[in-house]
């Protein structure tokens, strides 16, 4: 019996989106998948081993199904140290317009706001040095034409997959990749 596939998925900055992610995430069900997404309040106080534990509870309670990790924006980091601590046990990676690279590219106002971001990307930084091949090849970014607030060279790491999608800007990308190229990245998905 094929087991199905569960997307984890970690949202980026801007905490007062969740309600119109989770509505368009709740769509995907309709494309076969199961999503969970897992709220970071990146503005809260809260330490980022908080809300990796968030994260990583929801990893072990799925363990009879085919995990996918997605991390949206400044989410990507959070899914890309989860993804490299628990490489044997995760199907893949996919990150949408992630700020997967670059740490010393973040303002320190957005850090200072979100505290908890700023480890994260320094983690990910740390722990992508020590993806296999195998691993990279197994992550997917999804990048727009064009994205001013993440450059796609930020969200590429050496041997990763590459999906571009025709659209343009941050928040308009990440809302295209939600809702009108959902089929495109579920497929992308499913064959991880």
């Amino acid at each position: 019996m094929k087991r199905r596939v569960h997307i984890i998925y970690t949202p980026g900055l801007g905490d007062r989106y969740d309600p119109i992610r989770r509505a368009c995430l709740s769509v995907w069900r309709m494309y076969g998948v199961r999503v969970t997404m897992v709220p970071m309040r990146w503005m809260s106080d809260e330490a980022y081993g908080d809300k990796r534990a968030r994260v990583e509870e929801i990893i072990h309670k799925s363990s009879d199904e085919k995990i996918v990790l997605m991390g949206e924006s400044a989410g990507g980091s959070m899914a890309l140290t989860l993804y490299a601590e628990h490489v044997n046990t995760l199907v893949g990676l996919v990150t949408l317009c992630g700020k997967n690279t670059r740490s010393d590219n973040v303002s320190s106002y957005l850090y200072r706001r979100n505290p908890a971001f700023q480890d994260s990307m320094h983690r990910a930084e740390v722990v992508a040095i020590g993806l296999s091949r195998a691993d990279r090849r197994r992550f997917v970014s999804v990048v727009p034409w064009y994205d001013p607030t993440v450059p796609v060279a930020q969200t590429l790491l050496p041997g990763c997959q590459k999906m571009t999608l025709p659209a343009v800007g941050h928040l308009f990308s990440i809302f295209a990749m939600l809702t009108i190229y959902a089929p495109l990245i579920v497929h992308r998905v499913n064959k991880l």
